[in-house]
């Protein structure tokens, strides 16, 4: 395909992100029961290339060494620089806990017992596609097409296994579209409004960093292969602070730990601002030259001078005032920002003002300063992502967008027109990740909802499924991968043969197609084709990037620029080309500027603490690996983090357990007490298996549904709890 015919808006990029995001000795040897006591020889063996599958900055090239058919080695590749041969704990025995593990789903089930029992026949793939196309024409002829809801996400982030085939059959079938706003869509909206994109620095240049701010990230878990280029900085000079609510791996690590309380985020960056304008530590000829509205910003951040700002952050005044002054005169200065500032009300707005930061002090202008945020952005422009967006063209008319969000309420609104009478959940475990955990129980326990699983094991969700059919790994599958931390491209081969009757999320989708009379071409095309058509492009990010070269390396970097200073003259994607500091496109909304909200709460009083649900685990990824006994025990009890004066107020040891409390739900688990958290604050983590801990319920038991101020994210920590010793 030609460059003009390659072209594709930023804008339309990240709405489909939204909406629809060599040789190498292995790192592990795999245990003797995977090894097939096979008598091959070295020679008998083979290695394929692959890519870590899980919705994370990392995309972790790998590599698997097979024998007979058996996987007997596994590790990340050595020769990847990013990767350099390491993965994260919980995927160092991914073979053997998910591809191999004994509880997995092997063969198609038909439910026998009532919705969430989790009771379920054998049944073969041609009578269970046969009875799932019947009663899907029979629905759709009654209530229309919209009454379909495919709640496919990132449980792969795979380009190929997420949704290229599966966005195809609910376009022809004119489902209804589910906007995947769970994650990432209130932080990209924030970013867009401000800087018109959402690419910042490369990841790499963070050695040139000497004063770096890590914004609601926790990297020393969640983005374990940047850690190492922080700690290099750190070596060279660099200051290293943290900003979090909570005193997470990377804050104990850090040289200072700003400690704001949750959802503030946007009220601190405003009153660094007023500081580094009010002590002219701004960057005048950058501000003239590339950025809009400094004037109306002026006068607008003079309302969150110091003493107004730690009032609302719970902080003192001086280190408002100081961390502001630090950044403006640091050279080269970085602000690394992910997601954990997102999910609360104020979330987008904390992403604009934290966007408008670098500009205001001209971090642009040098090596290792600025912004650092997600990288998918280069592969939008790179890639042949228009060739995956055709599925548009099947749909006979527009259909409705559906918050992710909030589907225990879409699922409980008999008055919806239509409502939802089918579900297809793939990729996904709605009852685990989802807000408002028990409406959402509820809405798939209903017998008129027809539900449709494609899993690996038996998840919170597939408990409620009417028929569940078993999908492969990533070690029995083609699939390429982008990363969103990275410039990685990968290739993933299938490295043996699917266990079972196990079928990728593709085939599932071409075979329920054909059982449902779909004939379009599109249809029959096979992985490997949709694997080849995305390098069907002749950007010069991906000169010498051919799948024949990722067949034989696995991977390979994007070829950008060196060096990479995407802002040093403005360039900046929005309409002006400038950094908006003022959003005129805004004003009829009122949120032409950044501002901090006070959130207001039902029951203050009977619910006095507010409640952090954050992937704190080490050992599970979402609610991924929750179900894996040899990583639940090293991740040990669900514990509750509560300050020592909330604890005393309620006469809480440590250890004990604990009952949480509000108008959603209940959850039981441990109380520590280690000053992790601020007083009127506690924190459970995310990704527990209900079903396997006391109380069958878990930390979005206790969520809400709201949504955040724009990119329509969740809302998630703007909730209010009470706590009490658990007696039995």
């Amino acid at each position: 395909m030609t460059k003009k015919d390659k072209e594709i808006s930023r804008r339309k990029f990240i709405d489909l992100g939204i909406q629809g995001y060599t040789g190498a000795t292995l790192a592990h040897a795999l245990p003797a029961s995977l090894l097939g006591m096979s008598a091959c020889t070295t020679a008998d063996a083979k290695t394929y290339h692959g890519v870590c599958y899980h919705d994370c900055p990392d995309s972790c090239s790998w590599e698997v060494k097979v024998e007979n058919g058996k996987v007997t080695g596994f590790g990340g590749d050595k020769e990847n620089p990013f990767i350099n041969g390491k993965l994260c704990g919980k995927m160092e025995t991914f073979p053997q806990d998910i591809t191999y593990n004994p509880d997995r789903i092997l063969s198609p089930l038909k439910r026998v017992g009532k919705k969430g029992e989790g009771k379920f026949e054998k049944i073969s793939w041609e009578q269970a596609l046969k009875e799932v196309a019947e009663r899907l024409k029979e629905s759709v002829a009654i209530n229309g097409g919209e009454s379909v809801l495919p709640f496919g996400y990132m449980g792969t982030q795979g380009i190929i296994q997420k949704a290229a085939m599966s966005n195809r059959f609910f376009a022809k079938l004119g489902a209804s579209k589910m906007a995947e706003t769970i994650c990432g869509a209130t932080a990209i909206t924030g970013n867009f409004i401000t800087n018109g994109q959402i690419m910042g620095i490369l990841p790499e240049d963070i050695v040139h960093s000497r004063h770096i701010i890590l914004w609601g990230t926790n990297t020393k878990n969640s983005n374990v292969h940047l850690w190492p280029l922080v700690l290099e900085a750190k070596k060279q000079g660099a200051k290293i602070i943290v900003i979090d609510p909570f005193k997470s791996a990377t804050a104990m690590e850090a040289d200072q730990h700003i400690q704001l309380m949750p959802g503030t985020d946007v009220a601190l960056a405003l009153g660094m601002m007023h500081v580094i304008i009010k002590e002219n530590l701004t960057d005048t000829d950058y501000i003239e030259k590339y950025t809009e509205g400094f004037d109306l910003l002026k006068e607008h951040v003079k309302d969150y001078h110091p003493a107004a700002v730690a009032g609302i952050c719970g902080l003192d005044e001086d280190n408002v005032i100081n961390f502001a002054r630090d950044y403006a005169n640091a050279k080269p200065s970085l602000i690394r920002i992910l997601i954990g500032m997102e999910h609360n009300y104020n979330g987008g707005d904390a992403f604009r003002a934290v966007g408008m930061l670098p500009s205001l002090t001209g971090a642009w202008r040098e090596r290792g300063g600025g912004l650092l945020h997600m990288t998918f952005e280069m592969f939008g422009k790179a890639l042949n992502y228009e060739r995956f967006g055709m599925f548009t063209t099947l749909a006979e008319k527009e259909t409705r967008t559906i918050n992710m969000v909030q589907l225990g309420r879409v699922l409980n609104d008999d008055k919806l027109n239509p409502a939802i009478k089918t579900i297809f959940i793939f990729g996904s475990n709605p009852a685990v990740t989802i807000p408002n955990q028990n409406l959402i129980r509820k809405g798939l326990a209903k017998e008129n909802l027809f539900t449709v699983c494609v899993e690996h094991f038996m998840t919170a969700s597939a408990t409620y499924a009417d028929y569940i059919f078993p999908a492969t790994t990533q070690l029995e599958h083609w699939d390429a991968a982008d990363s969103w931390g990275h410039l990685y491209v990968n290739i993933n081969e299938p490295a043996i043969e699917p266990l079972g009757e196990s079928k990728p999320n593709s085939e599932f989708f071409r075979l329920l197609a054909k059982e449902m009379g779909f004939t379009e071409p599109c249809f029959e095309e096979s992985d490997i084709d949709l694997v080849k058509s995305l390098f069907d492009t002749d950007h010069p990010y991906m000169e010498g990037i051919t799948f024949e070269h990722l067949k034989e390396n696995g991977w390979a970097r994007l070829k950008l620029p060196e060096p990479f200073l995407p802002h040093v003259n403005g360039d900046f994607g929005t309409a002006s080309g400038k950094c908006e500091f003022y959003t005129a496109s805004l004003e009829d909304s009122g949120q032409a500027l950044p501002a901090y909200k006070a959130v207001e709460y039902d029951n203050p009083t009977l619910y006095p603490l507010q409640l952090l649900t954050v992937k704190s685990t080490k050992n599970f990824h979402n609610s991924s690996h929750g179900n894996v006994k040899n990583l639940r025990k090293k991740e040990g009890f669900p514990t509750l983090d509560i300050s020592q004066e909330d604890a005393d107020k309620r006469n809480i040891l440590n250890d004990d357990e604990v009952k949480v409390v509000n108008e959603f739900g209940t959850v039981i688990l441990k109380a520590k007490i280690r000053n992790r958290v601020p007083s009127g604050v506690v924190l459970m983590p995310h990704g527990y298996w209900p079903s396997l801990v006391k109380g069958n319920s878990s930390s979005n038991a206790m969520t809400n549904d709201r949504l955040s101020d724009v990119g329509d994210g969740a809302a998630l920590q703007d909730c209010r709890v009470e706590v009490s010793k658990f007696v039995s």
